[in-house]
């Protein structure tokens, strides 16, 4: 087999977006009484028009126990997603929630629309 001497050009240079903000919008998750570890809930929204790509920040959260003299959540991970149309939420007690206790409160997320 022969060698090639030849250096491969890099097929295609990446072209650098720029994206216009085209506003924000206020996601708030409500997450009712339950004792499940992980949990799951979804802000639907209508984006600006042209809007081509979406993110998202947490700004607040206030998840708490039922009971009154349990505060401690252990190991609290809160994840956001976003598309053009919807935000999710997910909350989870990473220590599993060993002693079953119910929790709820509420998330919110700042989601920014780029056109």
């Amino acid at each position: 087999m022969s060698q090639s001497t030849q250096v491969a050009e890099p097929e295609a240079k990446a072209k650098a977006v720029s994206y216009s903000m085209l506003g924000s919008r206020q996601a708030k998750f409500t997450f009712p009484l339950s004792s499940t570890s992980t949990r799951r809930e979804v802000a639907a929204f209508n984006p600006p028009a042209g809007t081509r790509v979406a993110t998202i920040a947490l700004q607040d959260f206030d998840l708490k126990y039922r009971e009154k003299d349990h505060y401690d959540f252990g190991q609290l991970q809160i994840a956001l997603t976003t598309s053009n149309s919807e935000a999710v939420c997910t909350a989870t007690l990473r220590d599993d929630n060993v002693n079953k206790r119910e929790w709820h409160g509420t998330v919110t997320g700042i989601v920014t629309f780029f056109g």
